[in-house]
């Protein structure tokens, strides 16, 4: 007997709004992307091991963990 077992990883874009960037400082848009790790078996997933929320520029890249508090601040 065998299970099949896995781990993915997939983004989902929340939104975009512009502001100022914490890395390059200029005022562009930025990205927030939701992360989700699950775990699946038999190729269905059954839990959400890790949720992460990132704020992501368009104009350099930079990338950093926001919290669902301050997704919810960068919705409005």
């Amino acid at each position: 007997m065998f299970f099949l077992f896995g781990l993915t990883t997939r983004e989902q874009l929340r939104f975009t709004r512009s502001a100022s960037c914490r890395y390059c400082g200029q005022f562009a848009p930025q990205q927030v992307v939701q992360r989700k790790t699950r775990l699946s078996v038999f190729f269905v997933p059954l839990l959400t091991l890790k949720r992460t929320r990132l704020q992501v520029c368009t104009n350099c890249g930079g990338t950093s963990r926001i919290s669902g508090s301050e997704e919810h601040a960068l919705a409005r």
